[in-house]
């Protein structure tokens, strides 16, 4: 599954039941429940049932749980002006988290998604860092009174444990534990999840609380004998956490997505899960693919030393231990690592099967009922038993019951017809914008109104380029993409600012450059702080970006030739200036043209533009000595906007000379044209040589060494050799000694040259006629000369 849902009607129809209408389920059934997903989950419905105008401003909205879901759910329909109440029978939001220990990440879960060692959630208001869920919670309650201190229709009820939930009529009526009642429109049922299924006197643990078992604290009897059963995300962290030392979730996992170079890991996975329908098994296909990565990168030799070996572990799962859907990707990858790894190394991790209806308590340890290792059934005893099976939603759902039951079988229906709705969302940038621009407006002070005023216009003018921390790969984070961006160049709706948080070897930089030239001031280079030092060479007066965030999804930066793109660039803007010169009936650099000469130049260039545009090489060498001329070589175009109408003028003089002289864009060792089967033509729009000589330096034969010269910005370079000895084209005969060129034909910016540009059609081509024709006469006297 890689999409998500992305619909406004699949964020209501995935939460809503038929036959209850205005009410709402907040991540019930849905997998990945993370206190980020929950808080997207949240702000999309709401935005959804907006939009669609499903929400009346005359309802009345009641929220239930003050959890992540809860809040967030509740500032979000008081930021858009609803009459809504907040019902937790706790005295604070986010109780739960409130004295938490463990780490929150995030994204780390959405993994092998781009972006998902962003350490920054990323939301338009509760936003929170990476963290332990104490400060979390401290700061986002805080945030969350706060604001609703400005919220006069928003209400908090704490110490509001709701009893039963009523249809009544079009309506619902709420009962709460203290005998009070409340009808209101629409009610959205953000409840949590419940206590851990357990059976008898298996280990039982709050997820958020601190734990004595499967610390890091060297076992005091080694090896102590674990169990642990489930195929979830809780089952594979504890799997984790028992066989590796020092265990913490984000390190280690940073640790091993850095054991790989680039994405390898993650197109290795991705491919692996490719086709594979829910709950497929995927270690067959892991031990086939996967496996033979991690080896030969020596994924396992470097886990090895990492394992323990004073417990005893025992897994158990009731079907695959790894199953598509059932955990996150990345979860089950690092599992399946650390599982061959022990096995390479001799340290014991057995398999069990089955469902364990009981957990009987002995003197001597823990004895799980249900189970079978190797087709036996397994009757032993343990030090701990870690059972991972799920909350108890429906006990947490009672006051629901009969919504919930019905819920979870419609649910169930759905998320089968549509696997992707259970893919993890993220927070598209719609949602975000509508919320943030609600936050500015309504709930920030007016310092920080003012100070972020003109933000959301600012990202999405904005790529932001950079390199992904979870998938070592160039990503981009924009409402314009940077492939759309690079093909339209000057022509972009509007200025875009591309922030670069990465150094220049990670990208053709000087092509980038050119771009941002080519582009007339659509588009900017700017640069993020950490970089500046690595640019100053390339761009030392380089604008230093502010921040590094955006509202925008993670893309992948895709192979793209950013010089191609600048040369198509240059290939438009020279056309739009062969138009304009047509309309003018002249040229700034060439002077008057007659109306039926620069007829036939705009006929020529339509063929030149197709041969041009299906050959990016070709047009490359075309291009740069059109505008510069080397000793070697000719430079590309530097993107300099101020050399267009010049340039535009030489081309005018080159398709204005094949009128008399056919010619074609031609790759050749010194120029850019061919004719005449082997004759070699250089057209150029360059006053001098790259070096900074005067043109008018080179005035023999060998120094251009081409047949012709179609020269816009010069009227005195003159070329004379009487010696030369030369063959068609200037190949070397046979048997000659030396061979020599002769003098070249040249079509240059003098009197005679741009009377008959403006005398017409018929004296023009006579005067290129004539040109070539003594150039002719030359190369056969000289090849005369020479072989009599």
């Amino acid at each position: 599954m890689t999409a998500t849902a992305d619909t406004l009607d699949d964020w209501i129809t995935a939460s809503t039941l038929p036959g209850s209408d205005g009410l709402y389920f907040l991540g019930t059934f849905e997998r990945r429940i993370t206190f980020y997903s929950q808080q997207v989950r949240a702000f999309r419905l709401v935005r959804a049932l907006h939009v669609r105008g499903i929400l009346k401003s005359n309802d009345t909205i009641a929220v239930v749980g003050g959890g992540a879901a809860g809040v967030t759910c509740a500032l979000a329909l008081g930021l858009l002006d609803y009459d809504v109440s907040l019902y937790d029978p706790a005295d604070e939001v986010l109780q739960l988290q409130s004295a938490s220990p463990r780490l929150l990440h995030p994204h780390i879960y959405e993994w092998p998604a781009l972006g998902s060692l962003d350490k920054s959630a990323g939301l338009p208001l509760l936003d929170w860092y990476l963290d332990t869920g104490k400060p979390i919670a401290e700061r986002l309650a805080a945030e969350f009174h706060s604001h609703n201190a400005l919220l006069p229709k928003l209400i908090w009820k704490k110490r509001s444990r709701l009893e039963k939930l009523e249809k009544s009529g079009a309506e619902w009526r709420l009962t709460f534990t203290d005998n009070a009642t409340k009808i209101v429109q629409k009610v959205f049922l953000a409840i949590g999840f419940g206590d851990e299924r357990t059976a008898g006197a298996a280990d039982t643990y709050d997820y958020w609380k601190e734990r004595g078992v499967g610390t890091t604290a060297i076992e005091v009897n080694a090896p102590a004998s674990y169990l642990v059963s489930g195929n979830g995300d809780g089952a594979l962290t504890d799997i984790l956490n028992l066989l590796i030392k020092g265990f913490e979730h984000v390190s280690f996992t940073e640790s091993f997505l850095g054991y790989f170079n680039q994405d390898t890991l993650r197109m290795t996975v991705l491919k692996a899960y490719e086709g594979l329908a829910p709950e497929a098994n995927l270690e067959p296909v892991f031990e086939k693919d996967v496996l033979k990565t991690f080896r030969e990168r020596g994924i396992l030799d470097r886990l090895a030393p990492q394992l323990r070996t004073d417990r005893l572990l025992t897994i158990n799962s009731n079907g695959d231990l790894l199953s598509v859907g059932r955990a996150a990707q990345l979860n089950q990858s690092m599992v399946f690592a650390v599982l061959h790894a022990a096995q390479q190394a001799g340290v014991i991790v057995r398999r069990s099967s089955g469902k364990i209806t009981e957990v009987v308590k002995h003197a001597d340890g823990l004895e799980p009922v249900g189970l079978t290792l190797g087709g036996v059934p397994l009757a032993e005893r343990f030090k701990h038993v870690i059972l991972r099976h799920g909350p108890n939603k429906r006990e947490r759902y009672l006051p629901a019951g009969e919504q919930f039951d019905e819920f979870e079988k419609v649910s169930e229906a759905r998320f089968n017809a549509k696997p992707e709705l259970l893919v993890p969302p993220t927070l598209d940038p719609e949602t975000y914008t509508l919320f943030f621009e609600l936050w500015r407006q309504k709930l920030a002070d007016t310092a920080r109104r003012q100070q972020l005023a003109g933000q959301t216009a600012e990202e999405a003018s904005t790529i932001l380029i950079t390199l992904d921390a979870a998938t070592q790969t160039l990503v981009q984070r924009g409402k314009v993409s940077l492939e759309d961006l690079i093909s339209e160049c000057e022509c972009a709706a509007g200025p875009i600012v591309l922030q670069l948080e990465i150094p220049p070897d990670k990208l053709d930089a000087d092509a980038l450059i050119r771009l941002s030239r080519a582009s007339g001031g659509k588009i900017t280079l700017s640069l993020g702080a950490s970089v500046q030092a690595a640019w100053k060479s390339k761009l030392p007066n380089g604008t230093i970006a502010t921040t590094a965030f955006s509202r925008y999804p993670y893309r992948l930066v895709n192979a793209i030739s950013i010089s191609d793109h600048v040369d198509a660039s240059l290939v438009r803007q020279l056309e739009g200036m062969l138009v304009t010169a047509q309309a003018a009936g002249k040229c700034d650099t060439l002077g008057t043209i007659a109306p039926d000469v620069i007829a036939a130049v705009l006929a020529t260039w339509a063929g030149w533009r197709q041969t041009l545009d299906a050959s990016p090489a070709l047009r490359r060498d075309f291009l740069a000595w059109l505008g510069n001329i080397g000793p070697v070589s000719a430079k590309p175009w530097t993107g300099d906007v101020t050399v267009l109408e010049r340039m535009a003028g030489a081309l005018v003089l080159i398709l204005a000379t094949h009128i008399g002289e056919p010619l074609q864009p031609a790759s050749v060792p010194r120029g850019n044209l061919s004719f005449d089967k082997n004759g070699q033509a250089l057209g150029s729009a360059a006053d001098k040589l790259d070096d900074g000589s005067l043109l008018t330096e080179w005035d023999l034969p060998e120094h251009w060494d081409v047949d012709a010269l179609i020269l816009s910005r010069s009227s005195e370079v003159s070329v004379t050799g009487p010696d030369d000895t030369i063959l068609n084209g200037g190949d070397p005969g046979i048997g000659l000694d030396v061979a020599r060129r002769t003098k070249p034909a040249i079509v240059r910016n003098d009197a005679p040259w741009r009377t008959a540009l403006k005398s017409g059609l018929p004296a023009w081509k006579t005067a290129v006629q004539d040109e070539f024709q003594e150039w002719r006469k030359r190369q056969n006297n000289d090849r005369d000369r020479v072989l009599t």
